[in-house]
């Protein structure tokens, strides 16, 4: 049989494949209903058989028949071995078993730990895991290509980089001692495994050809054992093998040129391992099957290899009718933006009775995108990719507890963690969400707590004791049931136990969070397809993972989503039957009436080439593997065969996630080709922009509150007179509403808290007993400073900036007070005031940060310390910021406790930054008695306006002036807000 010529036919792209040979093979069965049983055809995998089974379906016109054995020779198993054998006495059982997939990386991730450990270095074990699995995935392509690790011994240290030197001294060391590891499991690996058993079935055929005909369809060989298998079947008296989309018609020389990176590549070394020519090579004959637009043309010239172009100009392309016939493009702004106007294309579609469309792309983001805008039809695609079952509501839940436990239970990942539709605690969940509004509103917001679930309990208790807050003994009690299902998960990483012992506790936690009063928490975790899927990953994990150690609480999160970041699920009853999402595999082989090509861009589609990190470019060649990139020359022929259909959309996005984006080669190439754009595909961007555009819009207009007189405020200090002169409606919102902004959940120290705390520092230094100058004062204001920031300095960043800034503060601080002293007696720190405005119901309060007094004629300095930023001279004349003239104005009529009035000669604001210079004195008003007086008559022109009942409270009313306000929002300021003062008040109103 080896000197027999090779069957082989190919399937022209204009074709459905697995249409055009369930045609084809009807054909060949003559109307006999059981000579199709008696054939057998190989696939490439399991989802090419059911796409055959189905066009079967179809060429019949949904009659029932006896169809052909239906065998997948890409994941083939003993099952398979012994139907392909029979009769043929082919016996597998002599093979040992292939080797668990999560128990071969467990095995080299010691393998690689131990390595790095003895260079002196220290891996993560997420690290460690990411690493064992591409030295699977190289063991693997060395097992594929027939190859042998002992080729290593042949690559040439001294031409290679040093760590490259280290990297292939480690391959060499695993090469020697794999062998008597899989010995240890009885196992081999699995691609040896595959490839011998697709070495028994050629090696049998090639004795001994099966009874029936055999076709092998839809492969291109890139597996050399494969490629062996179609040699054999091509050359049996009784076989053929049909090619998907091989080019006949390409000239010699253009076939002589086609590299790794062409659509033909593939198939051209396939033919070159079967020892066939591609002249040899004949039409699948499709009878009677309708075929779409001839793009192939088109599609082989523009593809040509780059130095075979230069026949480009002579093709007349650009002159013929119609060279994108059936052929449309969409480019969209954003990805959001393309997966809607895909999804409008898609819902189209269904207008018209069995007509279907599919979505064809690697792009894994834009398909679950496209999913989701098609779900405001209530539309459930089948998507062949599925879910990462971290992407799924109960891996969602698994992956925020190993966030939580990562950051030590920080506010934020246990708020996240909290808030899962899942936890309940044993409670019910509506009382325990009650209670979590509070734990948010009362604990976790303002600086973070000491860390560990034992620090989150001390804020809790300390909270709780304060009558005023909404926390009580209640939810004190909640909290510790959940602190009692979490401290498992927090005892084993501080104990350091070994992974399959910390999964099996991060189990038991989350399905203690999930119970409640009615249901065990496994009940509701591990419940449906995805927590079934998600269930299964873990069992298998926990099995192989006892020898995994060292796994600490920062680095569990990011281990625990390399060991699940494999897993996917599909959930089978999302099947719609006209509209489908395939990768590009499936679309090498089936057809829609309507094919969407989405994510066209370099990087994408193809995808982007990454360098391997045990072995590169230079060692792979010379070890002898294919070049890496062979992957985009089978995406390319993906490509092609997707493209090849009737009516086609080739879509992209300009940006994605933000940055621009470069159209697919092949895009470029097709244009360069026909001389001008492929047209665009409609208004489906416009038609998907009007799904969320309000068929009336009306403007939105800045607020106008106007509350009764009563209601408005009497009573205000200083600052927050400065926020009724800048921002009206902020006062009303906090006085007439009685909201107050929230501080941010895990709040880190920012300038406001710094200027707190320096504050507080300062006033309790100047009124506690204690020397106040030389070396003793200094050294006492450091220890005053250590209490006040002790709740702070834990933080890197704070010791790191703020401290040493203190300390320069302190130092310049003491020194400044013993050269005041000789001019200034301290009259008041931190002290309030309180008094009536003249002719008004209205009372102004303020507390002035130090009021110093002058030895000689008891003249008072009004001080303001400031560590942000100091106001200018012409907003303290405008009547902007009139913090210290009213305090002026306090202090001249003896409002302050312990200061008698007297005349006011200084307000000074003393910057205090700590870096160079260490502290800044600015005194931006010189006449202090006109700003005082000036300050008194804004303030009562104010209160005089504000007492008219239709004056409103506007909010922003000179935006130059305002800036931001914890109000804004509120205010739908962003929705009105332009660059016209939208008060008409001009520059400053």
């Amino acid at each position: 049989m080896a000197d027999r010529d090779p069957t082989i036919f190919t399937v022209d792209p204009a074709y459905p494949f697995v249409d055009a040979l369930a045609a084809g093979l009807i054909s060949r069965a003559g109307g006999d209903p059981t000579a199709l049983a008696d054939m057998t055809v190989l696939v490439p995998n399991r989802r090419a058989g059911r796409s055959l089974r189905e066009a079967f379906l179809r060429q019949l016109g949904q009659k029932p028949t006896l169809l052909p054995a239906m065998r997948p020779i890409g994941d083939v198993d003993e099952d398979e071995i012994t139907f392909l054998g029979a009769g043929l006495g082919l016996d597998p059982s002599d093979l040992k078993p292939a080797i668990g997939g999560t128990r071969r990386q467990v095995l080299l991730m010691q393998q690689v730990m131990r390595w790095i450990a003895l260079k002196g270095e220290r891996l993560a074990p997420a690290q460690g895991w990411r690493l064992a699995g591409e030295l699977a995935k190289l063991m693997d392509s060395i097992d594929t290509e027939g190859l042998s690790f002992d080729g290593l011994k042949d690559l040439v240290p001294e031409n290679l980089a040093h760590h490259w030197e280290d990297t292939l001294a480690f391959l060499k060391i695993v090469s020697e001692h794999w062998p008597a590891i899989l010995e240890a499991e009885g196992a081999m690996n699995p691609a040896a495994r595959r490839d011998a058993m697709l070495d028994i079935v050629a090696e049998a055929w090639a004795q001994r050809p099966p009874v029936g005909q055999v076709f092998a369809a839809g492969s291109t060989g890139s597996i050399p054992a494969t490629a062996k298998l179609l040699s054999v079947v091509a050359r049996m008296p009784n076989g053929a093998v049909i090619l998907p989309g091989l080019d006949r018609d390409m000239p010699d020389r253009a076939w002589d040129a086609i590299d790794a990176t062409h659509p033909q590549g593939v198939l051209k070394s396939l033919l070159l391992t079967m020892g066939a020519n591609r002249h040899e090579v004949a039409h699948w004959p499709v009878p009677s099957l309708p075929v779409g637009p001839n793009r192939g043309l088109l599609l082989r010239h523009a593809l040509l290899p780059a130095k075979e172009t230069d026949g480009w100009r002579g093709l007349g392309l650009a002159d013929a009718d119609d060279p994108f016939a059936g052929l449309k493009k969409l480019v969209a702004p954003t990805r959001r933006e393309e997966a809607d106007a895909i999804a409008v294309m898609m819902r189209e579609v269904l207008e018209e009775p069995s007509k279907t469309a599919a979505l064809v792309t690697p792009d894994r983001a834009l398909a679950r995108m496209v999913r989701a805008s098609l779900s405001r039809w209530g539309i459930e695609v089948d998507d062949s990719g599925g879910d990462r079952v971290l992407n799924t509501l109960p891996g969602r839940f698994m992956g925020l507890l190993a966030s939580a436990a990562s950051e030590q239970f920080s506010p934020v990942a246990l708020l996240s963690l909290l808030q899962h539709p899942f936890v309940a605690v044993g409670l019910d969940r509506p009382a325990f969400l009650a209670s979590l509004r509070r734990l948010d509103t009362f604990v976790l917001r303002g600086v973070r707590p000491a860390g560990g679930l034992h620090g989150l309990m001390a804020r809790a208790r300390v909270v709780a004791q304060d009558t005023k807050a909404g926390f009580n003994d209640d939810d004190i009690a909640v909290l510790e049931c959940v602190i009692k299902a979490l401290a498992p998960l927090e005892q084993g990483l501080a104990e350091e136990l070994p992974l399959d012992a910390l999964l099996r506790r991060h189990v038991g936690v989350a399905e203690a969070l999930a119970s409640t009063e009615a249901e065990a928490g496994e009940a509701i975790l591990w419940k449906g397809e995805e927590g079934q899927a998600l269930a299964d990953a873990l069992a298998d994990l926990i099995q192989e993972t006892t020898p995994v150690t060292g796994v600490m609480a920062d680095g569990y999160a990011a281990l625990f989503d390399e060991l699940l970041a494999g897993v996917s699920v599909r959930p089978v009853w999302r099947q719609h039957p006209r509209l489908s999402i395939w990768g590009t595999l499936e679309a090498r082989l089936q057809r829609a009436d309507l094919m969407i090509l989405g994510g066209l861009n370099e990087g994408t589609w193809p995808g982007e080439v990454k360098p391997e990190p045990w072995m590169n470019r230079p060692m792979r060649a010379e070890f002898g593997l294919p070049p890496l990139e062979r992957r985009i020359g089978q995406s390319a022929h993906d490509f092609v065969q997707a493209a090849s259909g009737g009516d086609v959309v080739l879509t992209r996005a300009e940006k994605v996630g933000g940055a621009p984006t470069v159209p697919s080669r092949w895009l470029f190439r097709i244009e360069a080709l026909a001389g001008r754009e492929v047209p665009s595909a409609g208004p489906y961007l416009d038609w998907a922009a009007a799904l969320d555009r309000s068929a009336v819009v009306t403007p939105c207009l800045p607020p106008r509150p106007t509350p009764p007189l009563d209601a408005r405020p009497s009573k205000l200090s200083v600052t927050q007179v400065e926020t009724w002169m800048r921002d009206p409606y902020g006062l009303y919102a906090q006085k007439v509403l009685g909201f107050r902004p929230l501080d941010p959940v895990d709040d880190r120290p920012n300038a406001a808290t710094k200027g707190t705390l320096l504050h507080e520092a300062l006033e309790r230094f100047l009124l506690e007993d204690g020397p106040t100058r030389g070396d003793a004062g200094l050294k006492r204001l450091m220890e005053v400073g250590r209490k006040v920031f002790e709740d702070v300095l834990t933080m890197p960043t704070v010791y790191a900036f703020w401290w040493p800034r203190f300390e320069r503060i302190a130092d310049w601080f003491v020194k400044n007070e013993a050269e005041r002293a000789e001019l200034y007696d301290v009259a008041a720190v931190e002290s309030w005031a309180e008094a009536k405005l003249p002719g008004a119901d209205f009372t102004l309060i303020a507390k002035a940060d130090r009021i110093d007094r002058r030895r000689e004629g008891g003249a008072l300095t009004i001080i303001d310390y400031k560590t942000g930023n100091i106001p200018t001279k012409r907003r303290m004349e405008a009547g902007f910021a009139p913090q210290l003239p009213l305090e002026g104005w306090l202090a001249e009529r003896g409002a302050f406790e312990g200061v008698d009035g007297t005349e006011v000669e200084d307000l000074v604001f003393w910057e205090l930054k700590g870096g160079e210079p260490v502290q800044k004195q600015h005194r931006p008003i010189k006449d202090v008695p006109d700003i005082i007086s000036d300050a008194e008559q804004g303030l009562t022109g104010l209160v005089k306006e504000f007492s008219k009942p239709t004056t409103p409270y506007l909010s922003n009313p000179r935006p130059k002036e305002a800036g931001y306000g914890d109000y804004d929002h509120l205010a739908r300021v962003k929705e009105w807000r332009n660059a016209d003062d939208p008060f008409g008040g001009g520059k400053d109103g």
